[in-house]
């Protein structure tokens, strides 16, 4: 297929950006342009192709709605779809004619436990064409599949229950607990939005899996008596009886077994990622009526030049006829980049053109029309933040790019990198490599977690952000980060503050070693687990940082996994893992100045964290700034438009006037 790059949509790009003009290139950009929400995401065609919908920002702090376009007259005046009172996080088709959006709002400013009590989110249907209201749906809904030889049918999981309308009063008059509360799989008519059961769930079982007919053929259950994770299958049709088929060890932390998904060539196997006895993770074919593991299909080290890492995700195809049915296995080349190796030759051949298309960019087929007859194709790297295109006819055109505020020619470049920490271990990274000359300044951003599969050689905001400003930033994969072999995750237990900290400093005098970095000029700012690490990295000696920027910090981290071994699967992997200095213990030792940042509202790591390590620094009179992000919660994703130029404006004033004599 040739590929023919025009535009359309120019005004539509246009207007886009009217509340933030595009810049030309210069350093550094204002920080309006970086703390501006994305103006449009969640590009997708209906399943016939005949609609293009897309969520738009009202303006720089976003305040989303929904564009709704017919493909065949993209310049007419679109549908608009939104809510004066709860903002539209994301959406999904669910027929040709309809959409099941997705709302969130603030119900209150308390919090109730761990990542509950502020937010209050909703699901509701509603029509394309703007007619009619939207149709709520109950809390609970899970959207397990839509049904293509079903028009405006779709399969959920629901017990059909309000849970935040549900008070003791409800439940007592109700005669049932919340716990006996057992949602089933229903047909939803989104026409009539009346349901029918399709199969009646099972209390003791969840994490249900459809087979690529999109019958429920898979589910999970916990054994609490032996601490084990149980498998059960079974066969299509309503009175087929569950059977177990597999288990393992919550707390064996050397095996490790997931479900990827069913072999698309065979009903009775599936593709697994699992370790069996290595220390990285490999895909397995494993068959559910024979209980029994069969071909190794697709491992690391059966590719050349490929770093030491552990296959674990698969690749899904977004055709409505075949919509989530696997079709390769990701993983990451000597570069850093994302690639994918299929099991589809149709499907490997259509990428390859796409690649060649774009190289150096992350590609994704985000959409398609029923057939593949039209796809939205979304790209980002380093120096894209998001770039989405139609592909219709053989021809690629533009829809838009997501953040019109950041020029090209502005963005720094994002390089993967590998270095020997001081007890030999291989630490990977990604490097952005601001404009101009080095030896540059460097922050060291170490990732939250830990135990996530951080990789990105894409667009990373606040990378660009410090990069802008003339930082190197070193984004290191320390140990504890999952996704490069079970030594890899194991080495951290109880190195909080210890081991894992030695990576990111190695990684820092690493690059100071090839001549990149002034060894005066090294600061560390991180967010959740990196905002402990930036804590830690305030007392630990000998001392290679100018200044720390703690943000959403731990401080204690057995206080932090308390909340979570409250929960059954896997308590004494927290209780070892996440373990190591208590920072908020050891504030006396602070040695350098530090900015602490958190917000008010944060679900997931309490104010506390940060309010009782400052409450330490004044205590010793130790060099600090407090900042409080009022209304703020934990995630990136959570975070406004305010609360981004508050953070970006107080940490880069922080670096340049407080970081060490003469500042950073």
């Amino acid at each position: 297929m040739r590929y023919v790059i025009t535009v359309f949509l120019a005004g539509l790009t246009a207007a886009l950006a009217s509340f933030g003009a595009t810049v030309q290139a210069q350093d550094p950009l204002p920080l309006e342009a970086f703390a501006t929400r994305p103006v449009m995401s969640n590009v997708a065609l209906s399943p016939d192709g005949r609609y293009l919908a897309y969520r738009v920002a009202q303006n720089r702090t976003g305040d989303y709605y929904i564009e709704i376009r017919e493909t065949d007259n993209l310049g007419a005046d679109p549908v608009r779809l939104g809510s004066e009172r709860m903002d539209i996080t994301g959406f999904s088709w669910v027929s040709n004619e309809h959409l099941r959006v997705s709302f969130l709002q603030q119900v209150r400013n308390r919090i109730e436990g761990q990542n509950a009590g502020v937010f209050q989110s909703k699901q509701a249907i509603v029509r394309a064409d703007g007619r009619g209201r939207f149709r709520e749906l109950f809390d609970d809904v899970q959207l397990y599949s839509s049904l293509p030889d079903r028009p405006n049918e779709i399969l959920i999981y629901s017990a059909d229950v309000n849970y935040e309308d549900m008070n003791s009063d409800d439940i007592r008059n109700s005669g049932r607990s919340m716990s006996a509360i057992v949602p089933d799989f229903k047909i939803l008519n989104v026409d009539t939005m009346r349901t029918q059961t399709y199969l009646r769930g099972v209390s003791m079982l969840g994490g249900y899996r459809l087979d690529n007919d999109g019958n429920v053929r898979i589910a999970q259950s916990f054994d609490p008596a032996n601490r084990q994770s149980v498998y059960w299958h079974r066969a299509p049709g309503e009175d087929s009886e569950w059977v177990e088929f597999f288990r393992t060890d919550t707390e064996d932390r050397n095996s490790s077994f997931s479900i990827i998904d069913f072999d698309p060539s065979n009903p009775n196997m599936l593709f697994v990622s699992a370790n069996r006895g290595q220390d990285t993770a490999s895909i397995y074919e494993f068959n559910i009526l024979t209980a029994s593991f069969g071909e190794r299909v697709f491992g690391y080290d059966m590719l050349d030049n490929v770093p030491h890492q552990d296959i674990d995700s698969g690749w899904f195809s977004t055709d409505p006829d075949t919509l989530g049915d696997l079709i390769g296995f990701v993983f990451y080349d000597a570069d850093g980049e994302r690639q994918v190796a299929f099991i589809n030759p149709e499907e490997q051949a259509l990428y390859q053109q796409l690649q060649a298309t774009f190289p150096g960019k992350e590609v994704t087929i985000s959409s398609r029309s029923r057939g593949s007859e039209m796809m939205v194709i979304h790209t980002v790297s380093g120096d894209d933040p998001g770039t989405y295109y139609l592909l219709a006819d053989g021809q690629l055109q533009v829809i838009g790019n997501q953040r019109p505020t950041l020029p090209a020619d502005a963005l720094a470049d994002v390089e993967y990198i590998e270095y020997t920490a001081r007890d030999g271990r291989r630490i990977p990274g990604y490097l952005t490599v601001p404009q101009g000359e080095g030896p540059f300044p460097l922050i060291v951003l170490p990732h939250g977690g830990p135990w996530v599969n951080f990789r990105t050689t894409g667009f990373d905001e606040w990378g660009q952000v410090l990069a802008n400003n003339g930082y190197m930033v070193l984004e290191p994969l320390f140990r504890g980060t999952t996704g490069h072999g079970n030594d890899h995750w194991l080495s951290a237990f109880g190195e909080w503050g210890g081991a894992m900290s030695d990576d990111m400093d190695d990684g820092a005098l690493y690059l100071v070693d090839q001549g990149l970095v002034d060894p005066d000029r090294i600061a560390m700012f991180g967010w959740s687990f990196g905002g402990y690490s930036a804590f830690a990295a305030s007392i630990r000696t000998p001392q290679i940082y100018q200044c720390t920027i703690a943000g959403a910090g731990v401080g204690d981290p057995v206080e932090f996994r308390a909340f979570f071994t409250r929960n059954r699967f896997g308590r004494s992997m927290l209780e070892e893992g996440y373990a190591g200095m208590n920072t908020i213990d050891r504030a006396a030792d602070v040695n350098v100045p530090i900015l602490v940042i958190h917000g008010a509202l944060d679900q997931r790591v309490r104010l506390y964290h940060s309010e009782q390590f400052v409450d330490q620094l004044e205590r010793f009179g130790k060099p600090h700034r407090f900042v409080v992000l009022e209304g703020a919660d934990h995630f990136d994703n959570t975070l406004t438009f305010d609360h981004r130029m508050t953070l970006y404006s107080e940490m880069l004033g922080f670096l340049e006037n407080d970081c060490g004599p003469g500042g950073l």
